[in-house]
Formats: structure tokens, sequence, C-alpha cells
């Protein structure tokens, strides 16, 4: 399955995006740092945000998010001394530590401070939020890293608050940023909007295990990676991958049909890309 042609209902709005992180970055390093932008196609799927003219605050609330993502990758990888970065080299390695860390922290205030300009205030906190659990992830990841052992219970936490928790924002804050319904259909409304963020959260952890599958053959140093191992390797990290796929799917019940269609598409485009590369 071709991501391009997947995506191809939200290319014009995902062209917006690019142009605003693009904007907001100063057009620094934007090349080096683009990546699949699967958490700001989630959004606009889940947005309904096609044709020419999309929402504004879709687009803008899509480029926050890929904005706070990007910089928490780049700490990531001077957190973990990474040498690479998806196909490529870590920022901080071509521009060294420092200016990587600042250019990270830059990220963040542009992204937070795009929040102004968003019409739809409700969506300000709870990004907040949102950074505040991504950055308690990293630290529990810090914290058990460095021990002796990980149990799942904290593995499967560090990779919710760390990686599921900004899928659900972006699927259920497509759903606010849809079109307004009336007052009658208010608890159908949440009734979806919740439906939205369990997708969300379980594509996350679907993702996020399969990732770690193809990780695992290179990145065995640390208590998380050597827990892993032991509890079955890529295996157990598939399995479980597959578990949270069922479960998204079956959120998929309670979400309207068109939108649902693209959210299925895109969680199957991160199975079958996962597991092909799983060797």
């Amino acid at each position: 399955m071709e991501l391009a042609k997947l995506l191809k209902p939200i290319a014009p709005a995902l062209e917006q995006v690019e142009a605003q992180i693009a904007a907001r970055a100063a057009g620094r390093f934007s090349v080096l740092l683009r990546g699949k932008r699967l958490r700001p196609a989630m959004l606009l799927i889940a947005a309904q945000a096609t044709g020419a003219r999309p929402d504004p605050d879709a687009i803008l609330a899509a480029a926050t998010v890929e904005m706070v993502h990007t910089a928490s990758l780049i700490h990531d990888d001077v957190i973990d001394s990474s040498a690479r970065r998806r196909s490529g080299t870590a920022l901080h390695r071509l521009i060294g530590v420092k200016p990587a860390v600042i250019f990270a922290d830059l990220l963040f205030v542009q992204a937070l401070s795009a929040l102004e300009e968003l019409r739809t205030t409700e969506l300000v906190h709870p990004l907040i939020r949102e950074v505040r659990t991504m950055c308690e992830g990293q630290w529990l990841e810090m914290k058990v890293g460095a021990g002796t052992k990980c149990t799942e219970k904290q593995y499967f936490e560090i990779i919710d608050k760390k990686t599921a928790s900004l899928f659900a924002f972006c699927s259920r804050t497509g759903g606010v940023l849809r079109e307004e319904r009336s007052e009658k259909r208010e608890v159908k409304k949440a009734d979806e909007l919740a439906a939205l963020a369990e997708f969300g959260e379980q594509f996350g952890l679907a993702y996020q295990l399969l990732d770690d599958a193809r990780d695992l053959p290179v990145e065995r140093d640390g208590a998380v990676q050597r827990a892993l191992s032991r509890w079955g390797g890529a295996r157990f990290c598939r399995r479980a991958a597959k578990d949270a796929a069922a479960r998204a799917r079956r959120s998929l019940e309670h979400i309207p049909s068109r939108t649902a269609g693209g959210l299925g598409r895109l969680l199957a485009f991160v199975m079958e890309d996962g597991n092909d590369n799983q060797g």
C-alpha cells in the first residue's frame, strides 16, 4: 500500500501543513526532519480536511503536533546518543548537540505559541497536557532504562505516554475540528470523540510496538531492551501490535464511515509497513 496514494484526499492540506512548519522553523533543517507525517495525517483525516480549502485550524493544529513530535525526536536522539534518525543521520550528529537541543526547544516554543492563533480554544490546554505527558514518558524511560529491570506495566506506560497519547490527541482533535453538530447530537458526538481517542491510542501502541520490534536487533542495551528480549523479542512486539490493531479496528465501529475508512486504511498501512520491515 503506497502512503502517497492513501493520503491523496488530504494532499492539499498536508502541503499547507508543510508550509506552516517551514515558516515557523524559518526553513531550518526542514528536509532533514521530514518523516511520514502520520500524526498530521491522522488529524486531517479525522477532521475531514479535504479539498482545496481545508479548515485553517486543522492545518495549524496538524503543524503544531508535528513540530512537538519532531522536537521530542531530536531530544530523544541526543539523550540516547543515536547516530541515525529514520534513513539518515541524526540532527545532533550533523550540527552538534547544543545547536540541536536549542533548535528542538525552538520548535517546542513555536508550536505552543501557534496555539494562540487557533480559533478552537478548547484545544490549547489538551495539547499543553500532551506535551507534559510526553515528557513524563521520556523521564520514565530514562529512569527505567538506567535500572536493572523493566516490568511489562512500565514498558506499556512508557510507549503509551511517549507515542500513543499523541496519536490519541491527533485523532480526537480531528473530530473536535470537524463541522460542529447540533445540540441534539451532543451525546453522540461525545461517544464519537471517545472512539476517535481510543483509535489513536491503540494505533499509537501498535505503531510503537512494531518500531521496537524493528530496532531490537541493533538496540539490546538497557533494561527495556533486555526485558523485550526476555519476553520474546520481536515476536512479542508483533503479537502485542496485532492485538492493539484489533482494538483500534473495533473503535472504528463508532466513527462515521467516511472518517473510519480513512483511518482504517492508515492503520492498515502501518501494520503492513511495520511487518514488512521486520525481516
